[in-house]
Order: structure tokens, then sequence, then C-alpha cells
């Protein structure tokens, strides 16, 4: 089911994967950022790029084999729509991507605090409500659109970043 914020607190849904720390800490030392990544997850920039281009990329992963080499060919040419989302352990970042996600130009900084970002759309109605699903919207009405399957991702984003700054 859908859901506006994070408030799932599944066991499943406790932790941040150590293999998402691993890819946010390599994601803050790309960015020469000077804090521990904690998450990190790799959106679009627009809501249409996030159905034509991220849909594909994703359907592309289940195809045995060839399904990287078809994620690349896709993602190089349109790395200008992808975004990076990074968690840290005192800031949440925003930046453009560059192939083999390397951080571009930061678009926004927002320190940790509740309320930063919220997850999903303000929108009604079923399909849009499933379309959006992966809608990151930050407090000063910056979006990001997550792929609309597997977005554990950006639910890390969501709890991770609308929690205080870690010490």
């Amino acid at each position: 089911p859908f859901m506006k914020d994070d408030g799932d607190s599944s066991p499943s849904h406790s932790r941040v994967r150590r293999y998402n720390q691993r890819m946010a800490q390599r994601m803050a030392k790309r960015a020469h950022v000077d804090e521990k990544g904690v998450a990190v997850c790799f959106a679009f920039n627009n809501l249409l790029s996030t159905v034509l281009i991220g849909v594909v990329e994703d359907a592309a992963r289940l195809v045995p084999t060839f399904g990287a080499l078809i994620e690349l060919a896709i993602s190089i040419p349109t790395f200008y729509f992808h975004r990076i989302v990074l968690i840290t352990d005192r800031s949440v970042y925003v930046y453009r991507d560059w192939p083999f996600h390397f951080p571009g130009k930061q678009l926004a900084a927002y320190p940790r605090r509740p309320g930063v970002v919220t997850l999903g759309s303000p929108e009604t109605g079923g399909f849009s409500t499933f379309i959006r699903r992966g809608q990151l919207t930050f407090d000063d009405g910056h979006v990001v659109y997550h792929p609309i399957f597997w977005i554990r991702r950006a639910r890390y984003i969501t709890r991770e970043g609308n929690s205080a700054a870690r010490t």
C-alpha cells in the first residue's frame, strides 16, 4: 500500500542495508563532503523521465546476463536526468548525476531534521498515487522522483533525512 511518510517500522525497514551504507560513504567521498554517508538513492529530475527511463532501467535488471549492459547503454545518454540524493550524518544533499554515479553540481543541501523530505504525492487517485509513490518532496519545494519499483532506498531517504543529525 501507498504511504505518504515513512511510518513503516517493520523489521525489514528498520535499518539501512550495509550495501546502501557503503554506497553512501562512497558517494560522500566522491562529492568531497567531509561527512559520513548514511544512505543514498538514485532518482530522476522529473516524472516523465522516471516513467520512461526508470521503468526501462528497472526492467533491464531482470534480463539475465545482458541486463547490466542494457541498463548501462540506457543510463549513459540519459545521465542528465539522473539525480543523487545523499544522506550524511549531518545533512541531506541532492546532486546532479554524472555517468557511473559520480556526483556533479550540488543542487540542494538541507540539515537533517524532521519534515525535511516527504515520500509520495499529495495527488489523489489510484494511478497518480502509484506513479508518484517514489516522489521525494523537500520542504523548500524541490522534487526528485525515485523509480516506481523497488523504492526501499527512497524510504531510507525519508526515514534518515527526517531524523535528527547524528553527532
